[in-house]
């Protein structure tokens, strides 16, 4: 049995390993209480800021009377084809997460890759995030924890959407060598549960699709306007991030 503690509640947790699962599980049952169905390789410190991230969702279900299933954070879902002319754009695994509980270790996707957060508390009159192999937050002493929580959410995403329009221009630039009516440029913006979209005859993409590896990101463009399945002989590599992974980068 494992223990969270969030304000003046705790949370008991057990962990169950299951090997050929791709995605997390949180549920809570009247005999066993708060269950976390995990597939292998993950360690305490990951499931610890799952339990951060949903502790109010678990807190709510424990005060109720009914047992409670979390739905996967990751469900396998296809990217979608091109089939008529007006291009649907693939759906992401789930919408993201509001801002939790963040804490030193916590690890998040960028281009593919996971790195470590080090939360630095000194005598600053502004937060900072800075990027160096690993996620730096540097924010103010006098920071309580729901101001530290907040605040950290919001560097997160002012350094993802920072560097969203330089990357997905790379990812483009590839796009372009392999298909000779790839547009000139793409956007970003928040696009809730879609990968990409085209508006105004300009592709849009969600700028969470940061936290996949680049060629996921080539793939989801080239969707846009042709038959990435076609275009890409590793097409199957390329969007297996799409089925494995959701968009909830915290």
């Amino acid at each position: 049995m494992y223990t969270y503690q969030t304000g003046n509640q705790t949370i008991d947790y057990k962990i169950e390993v299951v090997p050929n699962r791709t995605d997390i599980t949180v549920q809570i049952c009247d005999k066993e209480g708060v269950k976390v169905i995990i597939p292998r390789g993950l360690n305490e410190n990951n499931v610890r800021s799952i339990i951060a991230r949903k502790a109010t969702w678990i807190l709510k279900q424990l005060n109720g009377s009914q047992p409670a299933e979390e739905k996967p954070a990751a469900p396998k879902k296809e990217a979608v084809k091109k089939e008529t002319a007006k291009k649907e754009a693939p759906k992401a695994a789930a919408s993201a997460a509001k801002t939790g509980s963040f804490e030193e270790g916590d690890k998040f996707p960028y281009l593919g890759r996971q790195y470590r957060l080090n939360i630095v508390r000194g005598d600053v009159a502004k937060a900072e995030m800075t990027f160096r192999v690993k996620f730096i937050a540097t924010v103010p002493e006098s920071w309580n924890e729901q101001q530290t929580n907040e605040g950290i959410g919001q560097l997160l995403t002012e350094w993802y959407q920072g560097r969203a329009g330089e990357k997905f221009q790379e990812a483009l630039k590839s796009v372009k060598k392999a298909a000779d009516n790839a547009p000139e440029s793409v956007k970003w913006d928040e696009l809730g549960e879609e990968y990409a979209t085209t508006q105004d005859n300009t592709i849009v993409l969600n700028w969470r699709l940061l936290t996949a590896p680049l060629a996921t990101i080539e793939y989801v463009i080239a969707s846009q306007f042709t038959n990435a399945d076609e275009l890409f002989e590793d097409a199957a590599e390329r969007k297996q991030w799409l089925s494995d992974n959701s968009l909830n980068a915290f």
